[in-house]
C-alpha cells in the first residue's frame, strides 16, 4: 500500500513536530478478511501522533495514501448502519434548515456524505448533492435518489460542481475531514463553491473531548488529524473565512461542530464559551499531549490487566461491535485472538468477515445466543448506553459489560 511521509504540518507548513503518542504498528481497521483471504499476511502500518511546534495541530505525518482506504478496498462503514445516526443527523439538520436556508431550492452539498443519511433531511425543498469517494456506499446513496459525486472533495471538484449546479449556501462535512490530508486544498474549494453569504459547516473529531475522557480509540490510519478549535480559528482566517459558531457534540465520545463563514457574523456566547475554556486548560499545549500520553498508557494497561484476570479465572470474552475505534482499543492492550472469542456486529457487511492480523471472526447478534460469553467487552463505546439498554437480558443472566470509556467500567 502506499504511504506518504508529510515534512510539514497540513495546516502551516511549519516542518518541526513533537511526539505526543507512539501507538505502535497497527492494521488498517476496516480493511475486514474474508474467508479465503486468512492465509494472506495482513500488513501492519505505524500509528505516530505528533503535534505540529507552529500551529499545535495534532497529527499523523505518516499516513497511508487515502485511495487505499475509500477508493482501492470495499469500504464497510455505512451510516444507515449505525444505531439512531438517524436520530442524531435529523435535529442538527433541522437546525441547518433553520438558520441559514430561508430559500426554496438553494444548493445544499455534503462532503463525505457515505450512504446519504443526512442529506435526505433536505429533500424536496431543497436541491442536494453528496460527495464521497467510496462507490459502494455511493451505490446505497443513489439507490435512494441521492445524487453524489464519486470523488474526494477537491479544489478541481468544486470547480465542476459550480459550473454545473451553481454555488451553494450550506457547504457541511461530519468526521470526515479528519481523512483529507490536503486540508488547503479543501479549503480553497470551499471558498470557491461557497455563496458569499453562504455557511461551511464542518464535525471533526475533538482534541479536547479526547484530552478529556482519554479517548484514543479514535487514532486509526483513517484518521489524519485531531483538531481544537484554536488551530481551525487560525487555519479558516487564511481563506478570507472566520469561526462565528462552535459547540462540542455527543457524535464519537465527543467531537466539534464548527461554523465558518465569508461574510462577518456576530459570535455566538457557546463560541465565546468554548475559546475561554480551551485556553484555561491549557489545552493546545505540548504539555498537555504529554498528560494525554500517560494517561493512555494507563488506561490500556488496565484494560489488558482486566481481561487477563478474567481469562485466568476461565471467563469467555467476546467484543460487542467490530468498529474501527474498538479494534484500536485491543491492539493498544495487545489484545487478540487469544483473549476474545468472537465479534459481534448488527452490519450484515461485516458479518461473516474476520479482523485484520488476528482473524477473529465476525457473527451475527443472533448467532451469539448459541454460544454466549461471560463478558462483553463494548467496542463501539460511543454507543454503549444503546447496546446496555438492548441487552437488559443478557445482563439479567449474568452477562457483564466491560466498557473501555473514560476511566474504564464493567457493568
Amino acid at each position: 500500500m502506499k504511504t506518504i511521509i508529510n515534512k510539514t504540518c497540513r495546516m502551516c507548513n511549519s516542518k518541526k513536530f513533537k511526539t505526543v503518542v507512539n501507538l505502535g504498528n497497527h492494521p488498517l481497521v476496516n480493511s475486514l478478511i474474508s474467508k479465503k483471504d486468512l492465509k494472506k499476511k495482513d500488513p501492519v502500518f505505524p500509528l505516530h501522533v505528533k503535534q505540529c511546534n507552529s500551529c499545535k495541530l495534532v497529527q499523523l505525518v505518516e499516513i497511508i495514501d487515502a485511495n487505499e482506504i475509500y477508493k482501492n478496498v470495499e469500504y464497510l462503514y455505512f451510516s444507515s448502519d449505525m444505531p439512531n445516526l438517524d436520530k442524531y443527523f435529523k435535529p442538527y439538520a433541522d437546525d441547518i434548515k433553520k438558520r441559514f436556508l430561508k430559500k426554496k431550492n438553494e444548493l445544499v452539498v455534503e462532503i463525505g456524505s457515505n450512504d446519504g443519511i443526512m442529506l435526505q433531511f433536505f429533500k424536496p425543498k431543497y436541491r442536494i448533492l453528496g460527495v464521497d469517494p467510496s462507490t459502494n456506499v455511493v451505490l446505497r446513496a443513489l439507490k435512494k435518489n441521492i445524487t453524489t459525486v464519486p470523488e474526494f472533495f477537491t479544489n478541481r471538484i468544486a470547480k465542476q460542481i459550480s459550473f454545473e449546479w451553481g454555488q451553494a449556501k450550506v457547504i457541511y462535512g461530519n468526521n470526515c475531514i479528519a481523512h483529507l490530508n490536503d486540508v488547503r486544498d479543501l479549503m480553497n474549494g470551499v471558498k470557491i463553491l461557497l455563496k458569499e453569504d453562504g455557511v461551511f459547516i464542518l464535525e471533526c473529531n475533538y482534541w479536547g473531548g479526547m484530552v478529556k475522557n482519554i479517548n484514543y480509540s479514535l487514532i486509526y490510519h483513517d484518521h489524519f488529524s485531531y483538531f481544537s478549535l484554536d488551530v481551525w480559528n487560525k487555519f479558516v482566517k487564511k481563506y478570507g473565512m472566520s469561526v462565528f459558531d462552535a459547540v462540542v457534540t455527543p457524535a464519537q465520545g465527543g467531537s466539534l461542530r464548527l461554523f465558518i463563514s465569508k461574510k462577518k457574523r456576530s459570535k455566538t456566547k457557546r463560541y465565546k464559551r468554548l475559546v475561554s475554556e480551551e485556553t484555561k486548560n491549557s489545552l493546545n499545549t505540548f504539555k498537555k499531549s504529554i498528560e494525554y500520553k500517560n494517561n493512555v498508557k494507563r488506561i490500556s494497561n488496565k484494560l489488558k490487566k482486566i481481561v487477563n484476570d478474567l481469562k485466568r479465572k476461565g471467563k469467555k470474552i467476546a467484543g460487542y461491535g467490530a468498529a474501527a475505534k474498538g479494534l484500536t482499543i485491543l491492539k493498544c492492550s495487545g489484545l487478540g485472538k487469544k483473549q476474545i472469542s468472537y465479534f459481534v456486529d448488527d452490519s450484515p457487511a461485516k458479518q461473516g468477515l474476520y479482523t485484520p492480523v488476528d482473524h477473529i471472526p465476525i457473527i451475527s447478534r443472533k448467532a451469539a445466543n448459541k454460544i454466549l460469553p461471560d463478558y462483553f467487552i463494548i467496542l463501539a463505546p460511543n454507543y454503549s448506553d444503546v447496546i446496555i439498554k438492548k441487552e437488559k437480558d443478557f445482563i439479567k443472566k449474568g452477562g457483564k459489560f466491560i466498557i473501555p470509556k473514560n476511566e474504564l467500567s464493567i457493568v
